[in-house]
């Protein structure tokens, strides 16, 4: 059954990471993290270990790209439904998307960027964090 403070809360949900270094707490951390992700689909993250600099840097690069004019991230296809460039509409106004699937792949992530003409700085901030 799912936590009803998940359930009920009406601000982004927080995951503490140091309850998962705890032996004794973790199997309550990776419930309260899976009900989580059941209920809103993200999370507020907080004592991580990912430096400043690189969120900060990763942010703007996001926004940059986010910045490009519709007719390029247009480029960001994919066959699958629901999958590359996803733009605001009447129902999702502040939605907006760019697909990409395996961020593990450095080809994938190439792909991506060739997709979107991303300048080199911003294909630098994604090759980084792989």
């Amino acid at each position: 059954m799912v936590d009803d403070q998940i359930i009920n809360s009406t601000s982004l949900p927080v995951i503490d990471l140091r309850e998962f270094e705890d032996d004794s707490c973790s199997a309550k951390a990776y419930k309260k993290l899976r009900e989580t992700c059941e209920v809103w689909g993200c999370f507020r993250m907080i004592n991580h270990t990912i430096p400043l600099e690189l969120m900060s840097e990763m942010k703007a690069v996001v926004q940059s790209l986010l910045d490009l004019p519709a007719e390029i991230k247009n480029q960001n296809t994919n066959n699958t439904i629901g999958r590359g460039y996803v733009a605001p509409s009447a129902g999702m106004p502040l939605y907006e998307a760019l697909g990409l699937y395996d961020f593990g792949s450095t080809k994938a992530v190439r792909s991506f960027c060739d997709q979107l003409d991303a300048s080199p700085h911003q294909s630098d901030g994604a090759r980084t964090s792989l």
